[in-house]
């Protein structure tokens, strides 16, 4: 029950789209507890009450509890990203909404359990028949290993997706963490997804040369190759194709068969050079300061800079501005690994997201 109480947190986060923030601020105060503000009077805290649990509030009336117990069976919680992550994803989700409360929490038999006070529940549970069982409301979806250790998605709405024991097998092989997590990720996954639907069929397979093959009831097939050079090659029945190879610079060159392509790579100074064959460029650079700047066709700009006082403030050219105080700064290098991947957060967040 442990791996999926993690992925019950999230399931209800992944509907909902991010809204622009403009000047905001992440820091922990003397408690030790999360905090943020942001220039539109926006206030939000996680915390820990006297009984242990997570709390979640902000100054709109929202409030996310997450009891002890759940929060004992979260793997990664104790790593020192997992809390900053789960704060930023909730601040995106509540800004916007009021008044709304939402409970998670293990009952007496260890089933993970979803609640609001909007009346919509979830429930996600491993079944006497060994299935992984997920229900909300009135849908019901299980996840299971046929006789020939396939592993079969089905749902009260006559959905059903199959995944061919070979085609998993390449997955987890290119999977380097949480692989364990890879059943709970599908059951939830298409939950969200194939349970929109009616009677759909997909299936995920791999042909006796290697490559994987994909289909589906409504008549889409897909093929995906991979050669000895790590060279991708995609191809389905609508026309689409898309290449990925790497020359011998170690530039990345993508093709998508429809006269459109891109390179990328990094110069000899180190810094990343993005450009297609419509005269297109884009560029992250570092200064001799250390800061880190961003250039798409000299029109659209962004910089990742240290202030005096050891803060990170973020800034683009569509007024967009964000400070990380240096605890809050330390915590977002623990979860992304250096300051260009923070950086491009930042820029998928701004600038791709918000089109």
């Amino acid at each position: 029950m442990r791996k999926f109480t993690l992925l019950l947190f999230f399931v209800v986060l992944w509907s909902f789209s991010y809204a622009q923030m403009g000047e905001e601020q992440y820091f922990v105060d003397i408690h030790g507890d999360l905090r943020y503000e942001s220039r539109d009077r926006f206030q939000a805290s996680l915390s820990t009450n006297i009984f242990g649990d997570k709390v979640y509030k902000d100054n709109r009336g929202n409030e996310v509890k997450y009891s002890k117990a759940m929060w004992e069976k979260v793997p990664g919680k104790d790593r020192p990203y997992f809390e900053d992550f789960l704060f930023s994803e909730l601040i995106h989700k509540y800004r916007d909404r009021r008044n709304v409360k939402e409970v998670y929490e293990i009952d007496i038999f260890g089933d993970a359990r979803y609640r609001n006070n909007q009346g919509q529940s979830m429930t996600l549970r491993r079944n006497i028949m060994g299935e992984l069982e997920y229900f909300s409301n009135e849908f019901r979806a299980t996840l299971g290993k046929d006789i020939f250790e396939n592993i079969i998605y089905k749902d009260n709405r006559g959905n059903k997706v199959t995944y061919s024991k070979e085609f998993l097998g390449k997955i987890r092989r290119g999977r380097h963490r949480g692989d364990g997590n890879v059943e709970e990720f599908l059951l939830l996954g298409l939950a969200k997804d194939v349970g929109k639907k009616k009677n759909y069929t997909e299936e995920y397979t791999v042909d006796i040369f290697g490559n994987i093959e994909y289909k589906n009831s409504e008549g889409r097939r897909v093929s995906i190759k991979k050669d000895l050079f790590d060279d991708f090659e995609y191809k389905d029945n609508q026309g689409v194709s898309l290449s990925i190879r790497k020359d011998i610079f170690d530039h990345v060159q993508v093709n998508d068969g429809r006269g459109n392509k891109v390179d990328a790579g990094r110069d000899i100074f180190g810094d990343l050079q993005v450009k297609d064959n419509k005269g297109n460029k884009w560029s992250v650079e570092r200064d001799i300061f250390g800061d880190l700047k961003f250039r798409h066709n000299y029109k659209e700009c962004a910089t990742l800079k240290k202030n005096i006082f050891d803060e990170r403030e973020y800034s683009d050219n569509k007024g967009n501005k964000v400070k990380y105080s240096k605890e809050a700064w330390d915590k977002m290098i623990k979860t992304y690994g250096n300051d260009e991947k923070v950086f491009s957060m930042l820029l998928k967040k701004f600038f791709v997201e918000y089109r």
